[in-house]
C-alpha cells in the first residue's frame, strides 16, 4: 500500500511540471488551488472526495447484522486536456484497504460530436450506474443496478452526442482489477480460461434538453457478455455470480444466485425513463438478465426495477449532464439546501433452477448541502427479504 502510495504521490508532483515545460520557460498560470492550465490549451485539474458511513440494523429475522462505521469511499483523481482532441482521466479509490482503478482512459475526439476512449471505462449501462458515486441522492444505489449492472472494464468505447441523442457503444474485456479479483483472474487464466468480453451499448434521446430548467430523459441499453475470470478463484470456467449487498458497512449477502456453471453467455437489457423540473426530478429503471447455459442446463432469467424521486426545498434546481445521460449534484445557493429523497425497488433472482431470492425496498433519505464540497445524508431502509430496518448516516467532502 505504501509503494501504491509513494508511486502516486511522485506522478502527481511530476505531471504538472511536465505540462508546464515549453520552449521559452513560461510557467503555467494557476487558475485556483487544484487547477493548472498552460496557454488555455494545455489543463490539468485534480479533484477529490471522502465519504464517511455509519449505520444501525434492526428487526432481522435469519441473521443479525452488526452496527458500525466505514469509509465508504476514498477517491483521488485528475483530468488532463492536451489541445481540443487529446485528454485523459485517472481516478483511483483507497477504500477498503484496496486499491481500485475507476475512470482510467484517454480520449480522442474526431469532431465536436464524436471520441473514442481507451482505457478501464465505466460500461454505459444504467442511468443509476452512470450517476457518480458523489452525486447520488440516495446512500446506496438500486438493488437491480448493484446485483447486474457491469461496473468498470478494460475497452474501447466510442461516444457521439449531439443536442438531443446521446449514443455509446464498445467492447470491454477484464474487470479492473482490486487484490482479490486479480488472484482469481491469474488462477482461472492459468487453467486456460479466456477472460471474456463484453459488447455493450446505450441511446439517450433527451427531448427537451435545450432547457436547463426542465428536461425528459429516455434510455435503452444491452450488453452481450462472455463469462470473465474474476468470479472465484476455485471456479470452474464460465462461471457467472450475481449478488448485492444491502449496506457499504455490512457486507452480508441476502440475495445471491451462487456460482452458475457451464455458461455460455449473458444478455443484460434495460429501460430508462427520467425528467426534472426545477428543484423536482424522478429517476425509473427496468433491468432483465438473461443466462444462456450449455451442456443441457436450464437457461435462467431474473430481473428487477426501481422508481425513485427528490425534491430542493431551498430554491436550488437538479442538474442533468447531457454528456453522461445522469444527473449532476443539484446546483445550490450559498446557504445550502435540503433534499428530500424516497425510492421503492424490487429484486428477483428466483429462476427456473437458481433460487437467489426475491426483495422489496423501500427507501427515505433527507441530504442537507451545506455547501458545494459538503453534503450530509441521512437514509432509512425497510428490506422485505430478511424483514430488517436500518438508518444510515453519511459525510461527505469533495474538492
Amino acid at each position: 500500500m505504501k509503494k501504491h502510495l509513494l508511486i502516486l504521490f511522485t506522478f502527481l508532483c511530476t505531471v504538472p511540471s511536465v505540462l508546464a515545460g515549453n520552449e521559452t520557460g513560461e510557467s503555467p498560470s494557476k487558475t485556483s488551488k487544484w487547477h493548472l492550465s498552460y496557454d488555455n490549451k494545455y489543463h490539468v485539474k485534480f479533484f477529490g472526495r471522502i465519504s464517511a458511513d455509519g449505520g444501525i440494523f434492526w428487526g432481522e429475522k435469519d441473521q443479525k447484522m452488526a452496527n458500525g462505521t466505514t469509509i465508504s469511499q476514498l477517491a483521488f483523481g485528475g483530468t488532463f486536456f492536451f489541445g481540443e482532441r487529446l485528454s485523459g482521466k485517472f481516478e483511483i479509490d483507497f477504500s477498503n484497504g484496496n486499491l481500485l482503478l475507476l475512470d482510467n482512459f484517454i480520449t480522442y475526439n474526431f469532431t465536436k460530436r464524436f471520441g473514442l476512449r481507451a482505457g478501464n471505462i465505466q460500461e454505459a449501462f444504467s442511468m443509476d450506474l452512470l450517476n457518480s458515486f458523489k452525486d447520488l441522492s440516495l446512500m446506496n444505489r438500486a438493488q437491480v443496478v448493484n446485483a447486474f449492472a457491469p461496473g468498470h472494464h478494460l475497452g474501447l468505447q466510442g461516444v457521439y452526442e449531439d443536442k438531443q441523442w446521446l449514443l455509446t457503444g464498445g467492447v470491454h474485456f477484464q474487470k479492473s482489477m482490486t487484490l482479490g479479483n486479480k488472484e482469481n483472474s491469474d488462477s482461472n487464466l492459468h487453467k486456460g480460461q479466456n477472460e471474456g468480453y463484453s459488447l455493450t451499448g446505450r441511446a439517450v434521446w433527451m427531448p427537451q434538453n435545450s432547457s436547463k430548467e426542465k428536461g425528459l430523459h429516455i434510455g435503452v441499453a444491452a450488453s452481450y457478455a462472455t463469462p470473465k475470470t474474476d468470479v472465484g478463484k476455485d471456479t470452474p470456467p464460465k462461471t457467472v455470480r450475481y449478488s448485492q449487498s444491502e449496506s457499504t458497512i455490512n457486507k452480508i449477502k441476502f440475495m445471491d444466485t451462487g456460482y452458475i456453471t457451464d455458461v455460455d453467455n449473458t444478455w443484460l437489457m434495460g429501460v430508462e425513463l427520467a425528467g426534472y423540473y426545477g428543484p423536482w426530478k424522478f429517476q425509473a429503471e427496468y433491468i432483465q438478465q438473461e443466462v444462456n447455459r450449455n451442456h443441457g442446463f436450464v437457461d435462467e432469467s431474473f430481473s428487477g426495477f426501481y422508481v425513485q424521486s427528490s425534491c430542493l426545498l431551498l430554491g436550488g434546481k437538479q442538474d442533468y449532464n447531457n454528456s453522461r445521460g445522469a444527473f449532476n449534484q443539484p446546483l445550490i445557493g450559498k446557504k445550502g439546501d435540503v433534499e428530500l429523497a424516497l425510492r421503492f425497488d424490487r429484486l428477483d433472482m428466483n429462476g427456473k433452477v437458481i433460487k437467489g431470492g426475491v426483495s422489496n425496498q423501500y427507501t427515505a433519505g433527507v441530504n442537507y448541502y451545506v455547501n458545494e464540497n459538503l453534503k450530509v445524508q441521512l437514509n432509512y431502509y425497510y428490506i422485505t427479504h430478511n424483514d430488517y430496518n436500518s438508518l444510515n448516516v453519511r459525510v461527505q467532502l469533495r474538492f
